[in-house]
């Protein structure tokens, strides 16, 4: 076996060294390249004079910098909620801005809430209503 790889020219093995070393970054960015975070939000609908209980379940991807070299949105990452029994959605476009994640349904679209990083605030306008809580991380 050492023979064989004797006989191979330094040219052939420098660049399956670079094959090799390419395979495994695209591997690195392909599982690295954004961070998931999960949340159990108690709080409440607020519509026209009632407030209605309701606990909400959150998920926030954030991409890592190095999405925006091949990236052509402006996107900062997406939000998905949960509402046990009503229903689920998906916001494509959340913008960081400091401590706050700004929350839009599409790029360009309206603003549909907030969440703070900081507090675990959330302010959210839902098809159900308006809906505000205090998040906690959940695994």
């Amino acid at each position: 076996m050492s023979n064989f790889y004797n006989k191979i020219p330094k040219a052939l093995k420098y660049l399956g060294f670079i094959i090799v070393g390419i395979i495994c970054l695209f591997i690195f960015l392909a599982n690295f390249s954004a961070v998931e975070s999960r949340f159990k939000c108690p709080g409440e609908f607020v519509e026209v004079g009632a407030k209605q209980p309701v606990t909400m379940f959150i998920k926030i991807t954030k991409y890592r910098w190095w999405v925006e070299l091949w990236s052509d949105s402006n996107s900062d990452g997406n939000f998905w909620y949960e509402i046990p029994i009503m229903g689920v959605n998906y916001y494509s476009h959340v913008v960081e801005i400091g401590d706050q994640l700004h929350i839009y349904e599409t790029e360009g679209g309206e603003l549909k809430g907030n969440f703070s990083t900081l507090s675990k605030t959330l302010a959210l306008s839902t098809h159900y209503g308006f809906f505000d809580g205090i998040c906690e991380v959940i695994d």
